[in-house]
């Protein structure tokens, strides 16, 4: 296979946006109950999606991620967040920190990779299951842990808190991808406006204006 291209800023901004978009589904899915399978499809997607050549594979399209590049360009702007983008926001920042010390932890990386091979060839059926087991298994341990919070309704439900865990697999993925990527703590604070720059040309929907 040929040499991948380096990565760029606009890479970086397009990886934080899954962990955006996947953290945003599941505040929702603990705060309203809100469960589409279109949201689900895009999580296992991402997850599933573990040599990608481009970094956009890991999503499909653009359109695929829409909802996280919104949010990061949001976020990205300097504008006064509401209650419920600066919880998001908080979600993303532990993301990134779990996401670098699941990288340390090689025995979880080698249950991760062997639970999404299983799910792979498992029978649909089963393949919710296997994501959760996961997700508790091998990155609920790991610090720091996220903690959603939203309507009791939802998070004692126990198929919501199933799908709500594959969403932060898939943010997890996409955090990982992020730090491949060259995305540290320094380009996230010190390179903002180059980050949204890179983003620029995207519409609401993952089309490019």
């Amino acid at each position: 296979m040929s040499e991948r291209p380096a990565h760029t800023l606009r890479d970086q901004a397009l990886a934080l946006a899954g962990v955006a978009q996947f953290a945003l589904y599941a505040h929702e899915l603990g705060a309203d109950g809100r469960d589409e399978p279109a949201r689900i499809n895009a999580a296992r997607h991402a997850i599933f999606c573990t040599d990608p050549d481009r970094v956009i594979d890991v999503y499909g399209d653009l359109s695929q991620v829409g909802d996280g590049i919104a949010f990061l360009k949001t976020q990205l702007a300097g504008e006064k967040p509401d209650r419920k983008s600066a919880v998001v926001a908080r979600y993303i920042g532990q993301l990134l920190r779990l996401s670098g010390n699941l990288l340390k932890d090689d025995a979880a990386l080698s249950r991760i990779r062997g639970a999404i091979d299983r799910a792979r060839l498992a029978d649909p059926a089963e393949v919710p299951d296997i994501l959760d087991g996961a997700y508790r298994n091998s990155i609920s341990p790991i610090r720091p842990q996220i903690m959603l919070h939203g309507h009791p309704t939802y998070l004692g439900n126990e198929a919501i808190q199933a799908r709500a865990r594959t969403q932060l697999l898939a943010a997890v993925r996409c955090a990982i991808l992020w730090r491949q990527c060259g995305g540290g703590f320094i380009t996230l604070f010190f390179r903002r406006k180059a980050l949204l720059k890179s983003l620029e040309g995207i519409g609401p929907s993952g089309a490019v204006r």
